[in-house]
């Protein structure tokens, strides 16, 4: 009985917490990889690809940010430094550390347009 409870109490939280992505998220995650994926000529797997580590990027900064209840903006690049590093780490090991520079510095432009 006790684990049972231990247990419930322990999993509740996960599906508590579990963050879906907003549609204004997913919206900003299609419009980069859309512009990543015209300027690199990437294939629809590939663009696949940075469209689900450019998502979980800005999902997990968004909920690393909630959860901390941070509103400084230095204390907000942390997040965004560590979400950048995150990403860039994800891309290395599917495209090779220069491009996965190169798709990253994309995706900020993009982000500026």
């Amino acid at each position: 009985m006790k684990k049972t409870f231990l247990f419930i109490f322990l999993t509740i939280p996960i599906f508590l917490f579990a963050q879906e992505p907003t549609k204004n998220q997913i919206k900003n995650a299609e419009k980069i990889s859309n512009f990543v994926a015209e300027k690199h000529s990437l294939s629809k797997k590939d663009k696949k690809i940075f469209y689900d580590a450019t998502l979980n990027q800005i999902v997990t900064n968004a909920a690393e940010i909630k959860k901390q209840g941070i509103t400084d903006p230095e204390a907000k690049k942390v997040v965004y430094r560590n979400g950048y590093n995150n990403i860039r780490e994800t891309l290395s090991k599917k495209f090779g550390n220069q491009k996965a520079v190169a798709l990253l510095k994309s995706g900020n432009e993009a982000r500026r347009q």
